[in-house]
């Protein structure tokens, strides 16, 4: 059958229809994609300005590569709801064109100079902690910028970022705020309380086969084992080959030799420079000139440093003092190079004419590394030929034991012929499990189709640097509940903790009761083996009780003058507490200690600030013309 199709394929009336549908769909394709970029396909309208269908799409897949950074190697990429990220990036657009549009028509601006001096600072610009240019620009054309793009997208971020500044500074709380938070969150409670807790008599709960039997019956979902497998599996150990590795001395010393033609003492230097931009002969001249004046004013006594800033036209550098970087002579131009090498340290040369202008130079710093000893570099160079040989190895035997998985039927003929052994793991689910299981392309491979169904051996996994394994499921257990005698302790234990609990809440909904009703419990508590607990002044974040409990009493009212509140709480852990709320004593600012009043006010004025931004953008986007 395949022979056929491919026999009919090669006929004219094929060939020509298959070129008939390439020129059709390359034509549409073509007029598609030249249409999109000359118009830009106006996706969505701000006030007029339009923004393309490119600066969403670059939004929304940003946002996207954010997540699946996050969520690391092993996420479940399904999960993306790239329609939701997509309406995310249309949002964050129109809400930076509101406010570069508010921030302009404010009469806000961004200098030149201020966006030469973030340019310079940009740690990716710079090499050795000084701005290169070149790995700027090389770094701007990777991300899809030209100077000019980059400066304006800088100058946009500015005015946004100005804006939202300005709103960050303009939040602020009155005194009168801060002392009705102080009084709720320094306010103490005086209360006193019975705990009934019933675990005592849990022994005495007799639970009957048919009540085990019922809840069984009721949640056998709450009893599901999950999938499992175990595997039988090979690994290879690059730590273990080390010791199958050694090196001679005369391959020691050949390695030494080689280190020596590369690393050769060299000579590094660091310089500074001032530089007069020149193009035409007379702007040589008067460069020269004004170059001379200055190493005059130099050899005087003048900073170097003052002088660069105030006259280099180098803007990148001049903030730094002139400062250029490091060079082994191959990183300037050839003139740039030439005259430094004739400087000492601290001197500065006369006037220097390339092709950027004219320069006058300093030398900052000079070093010369050297060279180790055989002896002192024979142990680091036996390390690496080792590690070097071992990698070799390990590969080989990697690219072999991927080979031999995948052209035999289990794992038995590859642990033969490579003298590996076969090892078997415990049960583990999808989840993971201990030892290899615990590896996450372990546990995906072990419960892929191929492994799983079809019962091959997997592909070579890297479990770690230094560490592959193959694959063979052994055995598989489907999802099962599990057997009622295998759970029936459990299920007991549960009904009497149940059961204890619901005797608890009887108990308690009863005295709360009767001390609402005005009787007196006393008789019924020496009964229970109960008791009073007396606390004053509880405060919201005191551990002396539950904070489930704590959280009860803060939300209870306060009890009118001489009157108590009394109310009753089941707790999660089927305790029952029985609250008598005395008094409610308010806080105040004394009660802060050192620095918390501070940052209670700070944050409390970012909240103000913060409203106060929403605002702003809820008041843009409703006076707004935005078409979607």
């Amino acid at each position: 059958m395949l022979q056929k199709i491919r026999d009919n394929s090669q006929s004219m009336a094929a060939k020509i229809f298959v070129w008939f549908l390439i020129l059709i769909f390359g034509a549409w394709g073509a007029s598609t994609i030249v249409s999109s970029v000359i118009t830009g396909n106006p996706a969505l309208s701000v006030n007029g300005v339009d923004i393309d269908e490119f600066a969403i799409e670059r939004s929304t897949q940003s946002r996207v590569q954010e997540m699946i950074s996050n969520l690391g190697p092993d996420a479940d990429l399904s999960t993306i709801d790239e329609e939701a990220f997509r309406e995310a990036a249309i949002n964050e657009l129109i809400q930076r064109q509101l406010l570069l549009q508010y921030a302009e028509q404010a009469g806000m601006v961004m200098s030149s100079r201020v966006i030469d001096r973030s340019i310079a600072q940009t740690p990716d610009f710079q090499i050795d902690g000084v701005f290169n240019g070149e790995r700027a620009q090389l770094l701007l054309q990777s991300m899809g910028f030209t100077p000019n793009s980059y400066r304006a997208a800088l100058a946009e971020e500015g005015l946004i970022n100005q804006t939202t500044f300005t709103y960050g500074l303009s939040g602020f709380v009155t005194r009168e705020e801060i002392n009705r938070l102080a009084a709720l969150i320094k306010q103490t409670r005086d209360l006193r309380y019975i705990l009934i807790n019933m675990e005592s008599k849990i022994s005495e709960i007799d639970i009957t086969d048919a009540e085990i039997e019922a809840y069984y019956a009721a949640n056998e979902d709450d009893f599901m084992l999950n999938e499992e497998v175990s595997v039988q599996y090979l690994e290879l150990d690059k730590d273990s080959i080390f010791d199958e590795v050694s090196v001679t001395e005369a391959q020691v010393r050949q390695r030494y030799e080689e280190e020596q033609t590369v690393y050769q003492s060299q000579i590094e230097r660091r310089a500074s420079h001032i530089l007069l931009e020149a193009v035409s002969d007379d702007d040589v001249q008067a460069a020269l000139a004004q170059a001379a004046d200055l190493k005059s004013r130099i050899d005087n006594g003048e900073s170097f440093e003052d002088l660069a800033a105030e006259f280099s036209d180098d803007t990148g550098s001049a903030e730094f003092g002139g400062d250029v970087g490091y060079t082994t002579g191959d990183t300037f131009v050839e003139g740039f190079e030439q005259a430094l090498l004739g400087l000492d340290v601290g001197q500065v040369s006369d006037p220097v004419q390339t092709e950027f202008g004219v320069h006058l130079i300093k030398l900052t710093e000079r070093s010369e590394s050297e060279i180790e000893t055989f002896e002192d570099s024979r142990e680091r160079l036996e390390r690496d030929l080792k590690a070097a040989e071992v990698d070799r190895i390990y590969q080989e035997r990697a690219d072999e034991l991927g080979n031999l998985a995948f052209e035999s039927f289990d794992l038995a003929d590859p642990a033969e012929i490579m003298g590996l052994e076969l090892k078997t793991s415990s049960m583990f689910s999808r989840n993971g499990g201990p030892g290899i299981a615990s590896n996450q392309d372990v546990v995906n491979a072990a419960f892929s189709p191929d492994v799983l169904l079809d019962n091959l051996n997997s592909n070579l996994i890297a479990v770690s640097p230094s560490r592959s394994v193959v694959i063979h499921v052994q055995e598989h257990n489907l999802p099962r509940v599990q057997d009622l005698e295998a759970v029936r302790g459990e299920i007991q234990v549960m009904l009497q903790f149940e059961k204890v609990g619901e005797q608890a809440r009887e108990l308690g909904e009863t005295l709360t009761r009767n001390i609402q009703n005005g009787m007196n419990i006393d008789s019924m508590l020496e009964l229970q083996s109960l008791s009073w607990k007396t606390i004053e002044g509880l405060e919201r974040t005191d551990q002396v009780l539950p904070g489930e409990l704590v959280q009860h009493i803060f939300d209870m009212s306060a009890p009118a003058d001489g009157s108590t509140t009394i109310e009753g709480f089941h707790l999660s852990g089927g305790e029952f507490v029985v609250v008598e709320l005395q008094a409610v004593n308010n806080g105040s600012v004394e009660d802060f200690g050192e620095g918390e009043l501070d940052s209670l006010e700070t944050f409390l004025s970012q909240q103000s600030a913060n409203a106060d931004f929403e605002a702003l953008i809820t008041g843009l986007q409703n006076r707004a013309e935005i078409v979607r």
